[in-house]
């Protein structure tokens, strides 16, 4: 990228989708002519920093030298997700689901949210692509959740940190 140049995106003006491009048509929520270019700022100055930490500061280490202890998974109230994770979530991981669009990744992942609040867990459940409306569209489909669910719909990670954090 040119130095100097100014990163935009298209975003949504109904329910956010993010865009590289303008679109006629947004694909999240169906509305025609929804989409807004605005400026993409970037989250850092200088060298690379996450959560106040700076990678700067960390150094590698050696595989003989990292000690392990047996981790606590929570299950996810879906069997298969359980074996595919080793035996359930753990606290403080971050797991990449992948796969075509339309293929079920929101609905799984928002099954498995139903799973662990129905089981006693708090859940936060972070969408850059979706609204809160969609999600709750979805979650009606699949039946009765308990109240510990919390819905955020957020493209700056900046702002999903602080929302963790508080």
């Amino acid at each position: 990228m040119a130095k100097g140049k100014k990163k935009t995106a298209f975003f949504c003006n109904q329910c956010g989708y993010e865009s590289a491009k303008w679109l006629g048509q947004c694909p999240g929520c169906g509305e025609w002519n929804s989409f807004t270019e605005e400026l993409v700022a970037k989250s850092y100055t200088g060298g690379l920093e996450t959560g106040g930490v700076s990678l700067e500061k960390k150094v590698p280490s050696r595989l003989s030298e990292i000690t392990v202890s047996k981790e606590e998974r929570i299950l996810t109230g879906i069997h298969e997700l359980d074996r595919v994770l080793g035996g359930g979530i753990v606290a403080g991981s971050l797991v990449l689901v992948g796969g075509d669009p339309g293929i079920g990744k929101s609905t799984l992942l928002l099954q498995m949210c139903k799973g662990l609040v129905n089981s006693g867990h708090s859940v936060l459940y972070v969408s850059g692509e979706e609204s809160v409306k969609q999600i709750k569209m979805r979650a009606e489909r699949l039946g009765s959740f308990e109240d510990e669910l919390l819905l955020f719909s957020e493209t700056n990670l900046e702002l999903v940190i602080e929302i963790i954090t508080r």
